[in-house]
């Protein structure tokens, strides 16, 4: 009887033993097609060109080949079928089942959704500055079908071991992937009525140049466009002198930004109005100013920057400007624009220099104006652009401006888990035009206590690159306080999450908490700056996460973060993380009792 008893249970562990060797080979084969997936969905801007989304679908039909060796390896083990005459085992195999049918439809839900913007790109184009706003509306209802899809796959639980984790990270995704194309969708649906679709439409946009930093690029130029029905139309250009204010638009500032940024004139002062990181205040702002000083009325304001010009070269082409002797592309605009054209400039004489970078914009204009253009391409590539924030949407629509806030195409830092986020920036406190040449790194060391507090310590790094033995002049300056060429001074912005203590002291901005330092940078030098931040109740429900949303400079700022515990275990991302502070960063940490 006993030995009954023990060769049973001998029998039952051997085919346990193989049941979880042929669990864990379809887990692998669901980690492939996941791994497949994930390319697509981390690398958006492949979906820019014919040859990228053709990289994208080869990426998807792999991970359909992978989930069809799990589902023939699924239904042909003989280990796992005779499993499934028992109750609670056998729930676990139809959740294998299940979770590889979910992961086959995600994936043809992918690739739909592929095809068809492969197909819109191929019959559309932006033809003579008309954008095909039908087009937008067939790829809204497919991004919206794909989500529900993906959105209607997740949920599924009681799953155990390597089959339950392979179910945890597919739902991840999956959910991920739901948020993303609702965005998407919503964003769709916005953009539409935006450029006209229900009626003509006029905005300002505002050029702001990275060589003299605000929060986004400094205000110095603008144009005056109108959509009818999706058709691009050139109103007026020229510079902000033009549109001189003598008394403050009636934008009303709140307490923290009015305490911080109010010596500075923001409704009133072309070149300060966007040093608040709230876009939807800066925008409400230029809109009420250029009413101020013209008597016209706009519906909306674009603000793009250098960078967000040379994803539109990309598409486009490079353009001609008469009297500059090469081409101006995404290649050399940033040094174009914010270099060469001050070359020679004296100090205080910039009128020139405006004329040249009002010829840039124009031309830009006019040439997506006239002939055909990639429309699904140049769409990705302002979104990509966006994603930077060198690309930001004002509208005077409330219903618009919601969907810029949420989906992240406007608003400020906090319109997303405020109590989670961190925004820097690095401003010129001068007038010259020195952040061509300045370099900002960030290095965060986050540390959490036993109670789940968060103690974040950022330190942000200056590089001046400007030469030391440069010449006065209008770039170098010296500007005002500053007393030799070259010399920066740097206005160092830390706005931590709501809800935390900057131990610096801090002020309600923007939806966080501001805290700053200024600090003078010589020429070929480097300075650092510290803050501390507290977070009180970091961690909940075992994780930490942060939101980490970059300033829009010249070059990405490069960030690193690294994560102690007071004797806890991390999991999820790495305790040492680094990347280009190009987008959003989201990082979320498993933190162990």
């Amino acid at each position: 009887m006993a030995w009954g008893v023990g060769g049973a249970a001998f029998v039952l562990a051997l085919l346990g033993t193989l049941a979880m060797r042929d669990a864990m080979r379809i887990r692998g084969q669901l980690v492939a097609a996941q791994a497949s997936l994930q390319r697509t969905v981390d690398n958006p801007a492949a979906l820019r060109t014919p040859q990228g989304r053709a990289a994208a679908l080869i990426d998807v039909d792999s991970a359909l080949v992978s989930i069809d060796d799990a589902r023939r390896d699924a239904q042909g083990s003989a280990v796992l079928s005779a499993f499934g005459a028992f109750p609670v085992v056998g729930s676990q195999r139809s959740g294998l089942l299940r979770l590889i049918d979910d992961s086959a439809t995600a994936a043809t839900a992918g690739r739909g959704l592929l095809a068809t913007i492969d197909a819109l790109a191929e019959r559309n184009r932006l033809q003579d500055g008309t954008v095909p706003v039908a087009s937008l509306g067939e790829l809204q209802t497919a991004v919206e079908a794909a989500g529900r899809t993906l959105g209607g796959l997740t949920g599924r639980t009681g799953l155990w071991g390597p089959v339950g984790e392979a179910r945890r990270d597919f739902d991840e995704l999956a959910a991920a992937g739901s948020r993303r194309l609702a965005e998407g969708a919503e964003a769709l649906g916005a953009a539409r009525s935006f450029l006209g679709s229900a009626g003509t439409r006029r905005y300002l946009v505002a050029l702001q140049n990275n060589a003299e930093m605000r929060d986004q690029g400094a205000v110095l130029s603008y144009v005056v466009v109108r959509f009818t029905d999706g058709r691009l139309a050139f109103e007026r250009r020229g510079s902000v002198s033009d549109l001189t204010l003598s008394a403050p638009a009636p934008t009303v500032l709140p307490p923290g930004t009015k305490e911080v940024f109010g010596s500075l004139a923001p409704t009133q002062t072309w070149q300060s109005v966007n040093a608040t990181a709230d876009f939807a205040l800066s925008g409400r702002a230029m809109a009420d100013m250029y009413r101020q000083a013209t008597g016209q009325a706009v519906d909306g304001v674009i603000a793009i920057d250098v960078p967000g010009l040379a994803a539109v070269l990309r598409t486009i082409g490079p353009v001609a400007i008469e009297g500059v002797a090469e081409p101006i592309g995404a290649d050399n605009i940033a040094r174009v624009l914010l270099h060469d054209f001050y070359v020679g400039l004296p100090v205080g004489e910039s009128s020139a220099r405006r004329e040249r970078l009002g010829d840039v914009v124009g031309a830009v204009v006019a040439r997506l104006t006239t002939g055909s253009h990639d429309a699904v391409t140049l769409g990705r590539e302002l979104a990509e652009a966006s994603a930077g924030g060198h690309l930001r949407l004002w509208s005077g629509l409330p219903q618009e401006e919601e969907v810029f806030e949420r989906t992240g195409l406007g608003g400020g830092p906090a319109t997303k888990d405020a109590d989670r986020t961190f925004h820097l920036a690095v401003q010129n406190r001068t007038a010259s035009k020195l952040d061509y040449f300045v370099k900002p790194s960030v290095r965060q060391e986050v540390r959490v206590t036993r109670q789940g507090t968060a103690v974040v310590r950022t330190t942000v790094s200056i590089e001046n690159q400007a030469p030391a033995d440069a010449r006065a002049s209008y770039q170098f300056g010296p500007a005002g306080i500053t007393e030799k060429p070259g010399d920066y001074l740097a206005w160092v912005l830390l706005w931590g999450p709501a809800g935390s203590r900057q131990i610096q002291g801090s002020v309600a901005e923007s939806g966080l908490n501001l805290s700053q330092f200024v600090v003078a940078v010589p020429a070929g030098e480097r300075r650092d700056v510290t803050f501390e931040t507290v977070v009180p109740r970091a961690v909940r429900d075992g994780k930490l996460q942060l939101r980490l949303v970059p300033q829009p400079r010249l070059e990405p700022v490069p960030l690193s973060v690294r994560l102690t515990t007071d004797g806890r275990s991390i999991g999820g991302a790495p305790a040492e993380w680094q990347a280009a502070w190009d987008r959003v960063h989201r990082l979320t940490w498993d933190i162990g009792r």
